[in-house]
């Protein structure tokens, strides 16, 4: 069952004696578990709750649209736990001292439908299998690294695990669409193993909706031991256009005119120093939050013409927060290609280690220290969109108001839209 935390108003249930501390037990005689069940059994256009107030059951019944929500909000659900011990995990990685959210190492397949998170589907039971099937919780999001079991054994760091491939066939053959990504890390995962993976996911289209290949990363506080006795290294430059042309052979070989099916991530660019594909390469962006295709979003926003007076706002008007890899992009194409000149500071990450290069994962201290060294004492600093959690907080806890308060400028979260960005400012 679950507790209910808010009601909206002028929800359905709003005015039929619902109120928020009941505990809902069943839709039409469905047991509900978790916000899951929820979604799926109120798809109904009548409606009968089972609910428990104080140990005591009784019920409410009404009849809505069947696409309207019940207006109904729960407690969290209880987090599935990631039981692997993956050399590259960012959550074991993390020093001492930060979110405890940071510190949460789940692999939960609800997360996956709902909200997009990679899950490596080792942590489920066989009836859950059943009931991403039985309740159609596609598409989801899978972290393969390999269908090459001992490897994939040897990444996870685990001796046993389910066979990835028999579990996607099963999705597959249920009609669960699933988009992929392989975590590359060099000597383990690549080259003919990367080859073998790719056709493998390639065999189960059109279920098999993408597969995004994304360099490891690695901090000062990463583990770079594998149990076979091997290091994790960095993905480096002539690796990285490697990579490159490895994807794009799977495109050509196994993609189609609608769905390429295989994307190499921004970092892999960056990292080769190569030029960025056109927009047609990303097809609708399916893995846009994991890195592929962020980067060509954010250049086709530039806009075409930008005014000389407003090219002099840009440049006097603060300075623009960024990391160091995408330091290198804004020299690349806005410096060069647009003849837009910012005052542009790159931060070197401290807290993760100079070779952590995303804006990501900047962290306020970073920031304060960088705009200090710069000596500016007045006018706007704007932040990169994706330095900020939900809670408007860095990494490692620090919010914008302490970097207003300590540097004196103002605090601004530019956004993934440069024209957007330059309304916001001006």
């Amino acid at each position: 069952m679950l507790k209910i935390t808010n009601i909206k108003a002028g929800s359905p249930v709003f005015k039929i004696g619902v109120s928020i501390g009941d505990e809902l037990i069943s839709i039409n005689g469905h047991a509900i578990n978790d916000i899951i069940d929820y979604r799926f059994y109120q798809a109904e256009h009548r409606v009968a709750l089972k609910l428990a107030r104080n140990g005591k059951v009784f019920f409410r019944y009404l009849t809505k649209d069947i696409d309207s929500d019940l207006g109904l909000d729960f407690e969290p659900d209880r987090i599935i736990r990631c039981r692997n011990n993956c050399v590259f995990c960012f959550v074991h990685n993390n020093p001492k001292g930060l979110r405890q959210t940071l510190y949460i190492k789940d692999d939960d397949y609800r997360q996956s439908f709902m909200y997009g998170n990679f899950v490596t589907l080792t942590n489920v039971s066989d009836y859950e299998i059943r009931r991403i099937i039985k309740l159609r919780l596609s598409p989801i999001y899978i972290s393969v690294q390999a269908t090459d079991e001992p490897v994939r054994r040897l990444l996870f760091g685990r001796r046993r695990l389910p066979p990835i491939l028999s579990v996607l066939k099963e999705l597959a053959e249920s009609n669960i669409y699933f988009h992929s990504q392989v975590v590359i890390v060099p000597g383990y995962n690549d080259g003919s193993i990367l080859d073998r993976t790719a056709a493998d996911l390639a065999a189960l289209r059109p279920f098999a909706q993408s597969l995004a290949v994304v360099p490891v990363g690695l901090t000062k506080f990463s583990r770079n031991m594998i149990s076979d006795g091997g290091t994790v290294m960095p993905v480096g430059k002539f690796a990285a256009a490697k990579l490159i042309a490895q994807v794009d052979n799977y495109r050509k070989k196994y993609g189609d005119a609608e769905n390429k099916f295989a994307y190499a991530a921004d970092e892999l660019f960056i990292r080769s120093d190569m030029d960025f594909p056109p927009t047609s390469y990303y097809d609708d962006y399916p893995q846009i939050e994991n890195g592929v295709g962020m980067v060509r979003r954010f250049l086709d926003t530039i806009p075409n013409r930008i005014s000389s007076r407003r090219k002099m706002m840009l440049r006097k008007k603060g300075i623009w927060i960024t990391g160091r890899s995408m330091e290198r992009v804004w020299q690349k194409y806005l410096f060069k290609k647009h003849r837009v000149e910012l005052n542009l500071l790159p931060i070197t990450n401290r807290f993760y280690g100079r070779k952590v290069t995303v804006s990501g994962l900047l962290a306020g201290k970073d920031i304060l220290k960088g705009i200090k060294n710069a000596g500016r004492k007045s006018g706007m600093a704007i932040l990169p969109p994706n330095c900020l959690n939900h809670d408007d907080r860095f990494i490692d806890d620090y919010s914008p108001q302490e970097l207003a308060d300590k540097t004196g400028l103002e605090i601004v979260q530019g956004t993934y839209d440069f024209g957007e960005t330059i309304r916001l400012i001006a």
